[in-house]
């Protein structure tokens, strides 16, 4: 027996770890930094754990097993988790020429530098205009140490004022299997109260851990049988912690506790499970919420005694609505999204003594969570402004255009600051869905592509290539997948947002939808990327784009302020018109020369006749669940029932007869499509990561 197998192999502390270089690349594991002249880019901490890693090996081959014993500290882990590992390591590397990360299929990862003087593991002299970050580890009894990790960047900004901020630092506070998501900072920054569960799509609960030590165990305050809680939020003092509820059956509530342990107290009934939550003050809280009937969501303000609530703000009806509120530590101001439409975000704040609000940022990109810095001024923001999710700040009272505060390969979501805006708490992590093949009678599941980012929307062209939505390049963009099997790229767009690619039914065009400076219309291109053009202008939200069998007409579903419904255009004259009786259309689908549409509101799938463009029911009624998560074939509807781990496939037939297909691991995004002969298309989720981190600001 080998004398040392029974030594356990150490995981990597990356906040010990030396620097090294790898040729011009200088590489900085504490700070999760590569550094390359002025060029910097940062990692997720597993990623520069797999780096170092390999590094260490000497160019020798490093197991999948000890790869996951050094990095993930020995835990079971789909091979998933590793995969995307090794391709965010690979992306960050592609810029130095000669150094790579080899695949030995079955065994393992290498990676591979070219023996020359630049090559060296000996220290680095830092850069001169780089700040000497100083790390601190701490152990508990029965915890290992945690590394304290700085971010790369420290960039300065400066709000107008005489104050100037500087990402500085970041370490984890969460590393927990499942996902951790909705970071609430108490107001004095020693605890973190945050929802987590077992996997996406699956019951959460609501957590508290202390900021101080990261390893520190947290402690769980909520577990009600049956029942998702997310969006904890700090009252002003510290003393009570607002949440929301949704039961079994979608009905969403209000709650109010006294962590750790304190009493329960329902303060109102919400109506859209969807919302955002905010304190305005004591007394007060502000939620996003959706009038019945109502398309646009908006802001309310409750009072958390009686339960009455007052509109905040009035979004155009056309939109999506308000959502996703921070007040200011004052509680003057109140950040929030206005979402025109998927993928459309602005920014604005509201005056709560005037009622008054105006638009900060706007040009389309998305934004998913705000924080506000201690002037009272600055709001930090995540946004894909730069193509993908990083931090950004704006100064609310000069007008300027916002600045990128961290840099690199290191996805942001939703944000948490404390009340001196010195520490912010916030969401990363990817998720991956790849798309997958079911068999027609759903017998057998394949893989259709290797799992890189998040793939949606695709579908099949009569010759069997498969055009989707995907962000594997680390932007939204159109690929498709030849039947020969080559993975190909067709656009490059400066878009927020691109999805619902269709093909024509001849197979030699593509049209989709794409978001640009806020506006959502219509392109197409050739099968093979070239042609890319604009078909409409009028920037409105739009759901669906069809061409007709006989490539003359369009079919669009659009959005006025009546709500959604379905126009003709006709592409020989160049003129539009909605279509009578389309009232409710958001989704069109199509099978062969047959275009069928659901309502927004209503269950059933009803049928167009392309020629005249009229609306007919069906001579059975089919019902399906999901606005979005239904598609025709030959033989009937098939379409999603349930959500997340109880998601399954079902087709009815068009006799009204319904039957299991096979079991879903449903994605985030998971419209479907037929291939011609009846399989299906589908993105199923591979694995969703989110974790908490933290965020100091020097």
């Amino acid at each position: 027996m080998n004398e040392m197998s029974s030594i356990p192999v150490r995981p990597i502390e990356l906040a010990i770890e030396p620097p090294f270089r790898l040729r011009a690349l200088e590489v900085t594991p504490a700070a999760l930094e590569i550094r390359r002249g002025n060029d910097v880019v940062t990692l997720e901490p597993r990623v520069m754990q797999v780096l170092v890693a390999l590094h260490r090996a000497e160019g020798r081959v490093v197991s999948r097993e000890e790869l996951l014993e050094l990095c993930w500290e020995g835990r079971i882990v789909g091979d998933d988790s590793l995969n995307r590992s090794v391709s965010q390591l690979r992306k960050a590397l592609a810029d130095e020429e000669d150094v790579s990360v080899d695949t030995i299929p079955r065994v393992g990862y290498r990676l591979l530098v070219p023996k020359s003087p630049q090559t060296s593991t000996a220290t680095p002299e830092p850069p001169p205009a780089r700040p000497r970050l100083s790390f601190r580890t701490k152990a508990t009894a029965s915890v290992a140490v945690v590394a304290v990790c700085a971010i790369a960047g420290a960039l300065a900004l400066y709000a107008g004022s005489s104050k100037s901020w500087s990402a500085s630092g970041i370490r984890p506070l969460t590393q927990e299997a499942g996902v951790e998501m909705f970071p609430a900072m108490s107001p004095d920054g020693l605890a973190v109260a945050y929802a987590a569960g077992p996997g996406f799509w699956e019951p959460r609960d609501i957590y508290v851990r202390n900021v101080s030590v990261g390893d520190a165990t947290p402690v769980r305050l909520t577990q009600t049988p049956d029942a998702d809680e997310y969006a904890p939020a700090w009252s002003p003092d510290g003393s009570r912690l607002a949440f929301l509820r949704e039961d079994a059956s979608g009905e969403c509530s209000v709650i109010i506790m006294a962590p750790p342990n304190g009493p329960e107290r329902f303060v109102s009934k919400c109506s859209d499970a969807y919302a955002g939550l905010a304190w305005l003050n004591p007394s007060t809280l502000v939620i996003e919420n959706r009038p019945v009937g109502a398309r646009a969501r908006r802001l309310v303000a409750i009072d958390i005694t009686s339960g009455r609530a007052r509109p905040l703000t009035n979004p155009p009806p056309n939109m999506l609505g308000d959502g996703a509120p921070s007040v200011s530590p004052d509680g003057r101001w109140i950040a929030f999204r206005r979402t025109a439409a998927l993928g459309s975000d602005s920014i604005h704040v509201l005056d709560t003594r005037t009622g008054a609000t105006k638009g900060l940022a706007d040009g389309g990109w998305k934004a998913v969570g705000f924080t506000w810095a201690n002037d009272q001024r600055t709001l930090f923001f995540s946004s894909n402004r730069g193509g993908d999710f990083g931090l950004w700040a704006i100064d609310t009272m000069s007008g300027a255009a916002p600045r990128r505060v961290t840099l690199g390969m290191l996805p942001l979501g939703r944000l948490s600051a404390d009340r001196e805006g010195r520490k912010i708490a916030v969401e990363t992590g990817r998720i991956q869905a790849s798309l997958s093949l079911i068999d027609r009678d759903g017998g057998r599941s394949t893989p259709l592509l290797a799992p890189e980012g998040v793939d949606w929307d695709p579908d099949v062209s009569a010759d069997g290539a498969t055009v989707f939505a995907s962000d594997r390049s680390g932007t939204n963009q159109l690929w498709v997948h030849r039947p020969d099997g080559r993975l190909v790229r067709l656009t490059d767009m400066k878009a927020s947002y691109v999805f619902a690619p269709r093909w024509s039914v001849d197979g030699k065009q593509i049209l989709f939808l794409a978001v640009i400076g806020g506006k959502t219309d219509v392109f197409s291109l050739r099968h093979d990327g070239s042609g890319l053009t604009r078909i409409t202008s009028d920037g409105a939200p739009k759901g669906r784009a069809i061409l007709s069998p006989n490539h003359d007409q369009l079919f669009v579903t659009s959005v006025s302020g009546s709500g959604w419904h379905l126009v003709k255009h006709d592409l020989r004259s160049g003129r539009s018109a909605p279509v009578r009786n389309t009232a409710g259309i958001a989704i069109i689908e199509r099978a062969g020369d047959r275009l069928f549409a659901r309502r927004t509101g209503a269950n059933g799938i009803v049928e167009i006749d392309t020629a005249s463009g009229a609306v007919r029911k069906l001579p059975t009624n089919i019902d399906v669940e999901g606005i979005e998560n239904w598609a025709p074939r030959a033989d009937g509807i098939v379409h999603v029932r349930g959500t997340g781990p109880s998601a399954e496939l079902w087709l009815t037939t068009w006799a009204g007869v319904s039957r299991r297909l096979a079991a879903l691991r449903q994605a985030p995004r998971a419209p479907f499509a037929i291939a011609p002969n009846g399989d299906i298309i589908t993105p199923e989720l591979i694995a969703g990561d989110r974790d908490l981190m933290l965020i100091t600001l020097g």
